[in-house]
C-alpha cells in the first residue's frame, strides 16, 4: 500500500497513543529551592552535598510523570542578570538532568555585595503564573523559613501576604508541611533545618498531593508523616470495612478506598451494620473531642432516594485520637430503603442492580489539639513565632467529614421466577390436558370376542355392540386402552313403559 494510504491509519494510531499518554500524565511539579541570605549554610560545605542530595530523592520521590520545574528563588528585582524564580530545569522528570540542575544552585549576592532577601509571596505567585501557567500543578517549596537578615519593611510585607495567600486562597486547595531537621554552619550563618513545603494549586494537583503523602516514595524519604495544613475539613478519618454483623451481607474495600457492601436484598427495606476502624489522616493535631455521625447519599435517583438517608455511628464521640492513630470496633448503621426490581418481564429474569451512593462520616463540636511535644520538636528546626498562620488554622476548625464511595450491590430472590415458572409449566399441563381431552383416540379393543377398532374420547363413554347383538361400554381414558363393560340386561318381568 502506498504511504499515502497508510496516512489515516498512523493518524488514528497517533491520536489513540496521545490519548493514551495523556490520560497516564500526571499533574506537574515545580521545585522552589531558596536560596537567599539565611540559606547560606545549606550552600557551603560540609552541608552542601546533603542538601542537594536531599532535594534530588525529594524530586524522585514525588514523582507522578506530570513534567518537572527546578528552581531557585530570593527575591525578584535585587539581582540586575536574572530574574526569581530562576528557572534551572524544565522538562520531563531525568535524574541527570536534575542532578546537574542541581548542580547550578548557588548563593548569588547584589551588587553592593550583600545575599539577597527572599520573597516567598512572590515566589509562590510567579510559579503560578509563570511556571505552571495557571495549569493545576504541585509547588514543592524548600526553605529554612527565614526571608530577609534586615527584615526590611517590603520583605515583611511580602511574608505577611505569603502567610495570608496560604490560608485564605482557595485555589490553593492542599498543602502539607515536612519539617527536617538539618543542623548547618555557614560562614555567616548558622542554621537548625528545613521547611518543604507541598502546595497544590488546583483540585487536581490536591488529589495528586494526597496521593504522593501516602504513597511509599515519601512515606520512605520522610521519617514522619507530612504534616497536614489544608485543608482540615475533609477526610479527617479513613474507614477501613472488616466485615458485616448482617447476615448474609458483606463489605470490602477497593484499593482505591471505595467501600463494596454486597447482598443488599431488593424488594425490601434493609438495615446494614457495617463493622470496621477508622484511622486519623491528621498529623501532628489530635483529635481531642468530636461528635460523630453517618449518613448514606445514593447517586442514583431513579433507584433510591437521592437524599441524605438516616445512618448512625458506634462509638458517638470521639476522644484523644492521636495523630495515625486507629479506632477499632467501629459500627456504621445505614438504612436502606425498598430497591424494587425492573418493571415486566425483565424484572423476573433480573438478579442484581449495582447502585453508587456515598457514606459520609461527619465530625461536629470538633476540637483540635497539637500533639504533646511537637511545639518543642518544630522549636529544634525553626523559630515558632515565623512560621505562617496556615500552621495554627486548626485551632479555627470546629467541624470535618470524611466521603466514603460506596457501591451496593442488591441482590434479588429467585422465588418469583421460580414461581413464574411453575404457573407456566401448571398452564401448559393444562392446555395439553384440554387437547388431549377434546381429542378422540384410536384403540384396538375386543368387544364380544372380536376385535374392533374404536375411537372415542377420554372419559367419554360410547355404547357399541358385537357382532350377536349384544351391547357394550367403551370408556375412554386419559392414558392407556378404553376400558370394556357389557351392558347388563334389563331386569325380568320388567315392562318397557
Amino acid at each position: 500500500m502506498p504511504v499515502r494510504g497508510w496516512l489515516p491509519f498512523l493518524l488514528v494510531f497517533a491520536c489513540v497513543l496521545g490519548a493514551s499518554v495523556a490520560a497516564r500524565a500526571g499533574v506537574p511539579s515545580v521545585y522552589l529551592v531558596q536560596n537567599s541570605g539565611w540559606m547560606e549554610p545549606f550552600y557551603v560545605e560540609p552541608t552542601a552535598p546533603r542538601f542537594r542530595a536531599l532535594l534530588a530523592r525529594l524530586i524522585e520521590a514525588s514523582q507522578d510523570g506530570g513534567g518537572v520545574t527546578v528552581a531557585d528563588f530570593n527575591q525578584d528585582g535585587q539581582l540586575p542578570d536574572r530574574h526569581s524564580p530562576h528557572v534551572l530545569y524544565q522538562g520531563p522528570y531525568a535524574a541527570a538532568a536534575v542532578q546537574d540542575a542541581l548542580g547550578r544552585l548557588d548563593l548569588p549576592r547584589q551588587r553592593n555585595g550583600r545575599l539577597t532577601d527572599a520573597d516567598f509571596n512572590g515566589a509562590l505567585v510567579h510559579a503560578v503564573t509563570d511556571l505552571l501557567r495557571n495549569r493545576s500543578g504541585i509547588i514543592w517549596l524548600v526553605t529554612n523559613n527565614k526571608n530577609s537578615p534586615n527584615n526590611s519593611q517590603q520583605v515583611t510585607q511580602n511574608t505577611h501576604d505569603f502567610a495570608s495567600r496560604l490560608s485564605n486562597t482557595a485555589a490553593l486547595a492542599g498543602i502539607v508541611a515536612y519539617p527536617i531537621r538539618i543542623p548547618a554552619q555557614g560562614r555567616e550563618y548558622a542554621e537548625k533545618g528545613l521547611i518543604i513545603y507541598g502546595i497544590a494549586y488546583g483540585d487536581e494537583a490536591a488529589a495528586a498531593l494526597r496521593a504522593q503523602v501516602h504513597g511509599p516514595g515519601l512515606s520512605q524519604l520522610f521519617a514522619d508523616p507530612a504534616m497536614q495544613l489544608k485543608p482540615l475539613d475533609r477526610t479527617p478519618l479513613v474507614f477501613t470495612p472488616t466485615g458485616t454483623a448482617t447476615p448474609d451481607i458483606a463489605a470490602s474495600r477497593t484499593p482505591d478506598g471505595s467501600v463494596v457492601i454486597d447482598g443488599v436484598p431488593g424488594g425490601r427495606a434493609s438495615t446494614i451494620d457495617l463493622t470496621g476502624s477508622l484511622t486519623s489522616q491528621y498529623y501532628p493535631q489530635v483529635i481531642d473531642e468530636a461528635r460523630i455521625t453517618a449518613g448514606f447519599r445514593s447517586l442514583d435517583g431513579s433507584r433510591l432516594p437521592t437524599g441524605d438517608l438516616q445512618g448512625s455511628v458506634e462509638p458517638a464521640v470521639l476522644h484523644r485520637l492521636a495523630p495515625t492513630d486507629t479506632l477499632q470496633d467501629v459500627h456504621i448503621r445505614l438504612t436502606v430503603p425498598d430497591v424494587p426490581r425492573q418493571g415486566g418481564l425483565a424484572g423476573l429474569f433480573q438478579k442484581q442492580v449495582v447502585l453508587d451512593g456515598v457514606v459520609t462520616i461527619a465530625l461536629t463540636d470538633l476540637r483540635l489539639v497539637m500533639q504533646d511535644g511537637f511545639a518543642d520538636k518544630m522549636a529544634q528546626i525553626t523559630a515558632l513565632d515565623q512560621l505562617p498562620s496556615v500552621f495554627s488554622d486548626y485551632r479555627h476548625v470546629s467541624a470535618a467529614e470524611t466521603r466514603v464511595p460506596v457501591r451496593l450491590v442488591v441482590r434479588f430472590s429467585s422465588l418469583p421466577l421460580i414461581l413464574a415458572l411453575l404457573v407456566l409449566a401448571l398452564a401448559l399441563l393444562l392446555l395439553v390436558a384440554a387437547v388431549l381431552l377434546r381429542r378422540d383416540r384410536e384403540h384396538m379393543l375386543t368387544i364380544g370376542g372380536q376385535t374392533r377398532r374404536v375411537r372415542v374420547r377420554p372419559f367419554e363413554t360410547r355404547q357399541v355392540s358385537a357382532p350377536d347383538g349384544r351391547p357394550f361400554k367403551v370408556r375412554g381414558t386419559l392414558f392407556g386402552r378404553a376400558q370394556v363393560k357389557p351392558v347388563a340386561a334389563p331386569a325380568a318381568g320388567r315392562r318397557k313403559p
